[in-house]
């Protein structure tokens, strides 16, 4: 399942969201905490159909911008 994933205080002001292709949510949280680092708490605020997720060529564990 590919989650889409925001920083909590970036996705009030219009932050970026991100892509992430895992399992599950908690993995998709996880992947994008550990690339961005920081003191801010990734939330799941959505996700991509299988078809959107393959047409962008989104690989599993990748985390990308949207």
């Amino acid at each position: 399942m590919t989650f889409l994933v925001a920083l909590s205080a970036g996705w009030e002001a219009g932050g970026p969201v991100y892509a992430v292709k895992a399992r599950r949510a908690d993995e998709a949280m996880a992947a994008v905490r550990d690339k961005l680092g920081g003191d801010k708490a990734p939330v799941v605020v959505g996700s991509l159909s299988t078809r959107t997720a393959k047409a962008i060529g989104l690989k599993i564990g990748e985390v990308r911008t949207i």
